[in-house]
């Protein structure tokens, strides 16, 4: 069967709202991209709980989080994700920063848009997966009754039953954020009567269980104003 190419999916983060929808989405949409376009930092976390990003087309001076944070955040959150930034902060101290914060490209505004087309299709070159035929690779997971947590070494990790129905949640939603009321309320009936705390808790146990069992990290990651996302 021949492989069907998709577009590469892109989150525009501006909060100029005339800028993001009159220039920036339209003229990224007919170069190729599968275009969302959000005002904020929160209105990003939300999104990422729907889809993933290959990659962000990211604004510094934004109304709720700075675009370095962000940019910081995504990195930590998803490593192949591919950042630009474009901005009217255009000194060198800052081009710095927002490199050092992870972004892969710093385009100071004002900017030719054929410079940003031609910036986000070279990043999207190396962080969209191609098709390609699947090559079973050692990795975390769950065994086929979801009681263990098995490491890419072949250890197995049992589970109690509040870390069960987490990860299974998790593990159902690979790759996307899941938030933490989904979680709680997978826990309790009652949601109004968990202290979100007790989640953070069980979440820092597990990871703590599996990096003393396996002496590896299980890619478990907070997503800011969001959940979790397990990335395996």
């Amino acid at each position: 069967m021949e492989a069907v190419d998709r577009l590469p999916t892109l989150a525009v983060v501006e909060d100029d709202r005339t800028f993001r929808e009159d220039v920036l989405m339209p003229v990224l949409s007919h170069s190729g991209f599968s275009v969302v376009g959000m005002g904020g930092a929160l209105e990003l976390y939300r999104s990422m709980t729907r889809r993933s990003y290959d990659l962000v087309l990211l604004d510094i001076g934004l109304p709720d989080e700075d675009g370095f944070s962000i940019a910081a955040h995504l990195r930590g959150l998803a490593p192949r994700i591919g950042i630009v930034m474009l901005t009217g902060y255009d000194s060198t101290q800052d081009r710095l920063r927002g490199l050092r914060a992870g972004a892969d490209a710093y385009l100071p505004k004002p900017v030719d848009m054929e410079e940003v087309v031609t910036t986000l299709r070279n990043l999207a070159r190396w962080v969209v997966p191609e098709a390609s035929p699947v090559h079973t690779h050692a990795r975390w997971r769950l065994d086929e009754r979801g009681w263990c947590i098995l490491t890419p070494r072949g250890m197995q990790i049992e589970l109690n039953l509040a870390e069960r129905q987490v990860m299974a949640m998790l593990a159902a939603a690979a790759g996307m954020p899941v938030q933490r009321e989904a979680l709680i309320a997978r826990l309790v009936k009652n949601a109004h009567d968990f202290d979100p705390h007790r989640l953070e808790m069980l979440i820092h146990r597990l990871r703590k269980k599996c990096q003393q069992a396996a002496e590896e990290e299980l890619p478990l990651r907070a997503v800011r104003s969001v959940g979790y996302v397990l990335n395996w």
